[in-house]
């Protein structure tokens, strides 16, 4: 298992949103198999209290969420921390002229995540 580290030396620390809990395991369980310390939350405004407070390295979300979508949340997150990655994920396609840094369609297979997110590990160590 590769060991990702932040700047600090500690693990990578990622949050992932999403309000189907079955994807937010299986994304949570990946990263940690990376070595990457996974944080979740259900909906933008809980995954925007984790940023405050807890800061992770980069941002995965589902576009479609309760209340706030991911397009909003992305928008938000990088107009306060430009650096941090949003990586978006959805169902219905790749949204156009969207904030996040990168995109995933669901259904993903494991080995499309793991492409998907490796860039952003590598660039903690």
């Amino acid at each position: 298992m590769r060991m990702s580290l932040a700047d600090n030396g500690n693990l990578a620390t990622c949050l992932v949103i999403d309000d189907e809990p079955a994807i937010l395991r299986l994304v949570a369980v990946v990263l940690e198999d990376l070595g990457c310390e996974a944080l979740t939350a259900r909906d933008a405004e809980s995954g925007l209290e984790v940023i405050e407070k807890q800061d992770p390295d980069f941002v995965i979300s589902d576009v479609k969420l309760p209340g706030m979508d991911g397009l909003e949340l992305a928008r938000r997150i990088k107009s306060e921390q430009k650096q941090k990655p949003v990586l978006l994920m959805s169902a219905f396609g790749e949204p156009r002229n969207h904030a996040g840094d990168g995109f995933l369609a669901k259904p993903f297979d494991i080995d499309s995540l793991v492409d998907f997110v490796s860039p952003y590990l590598d660039s903690q160590e």
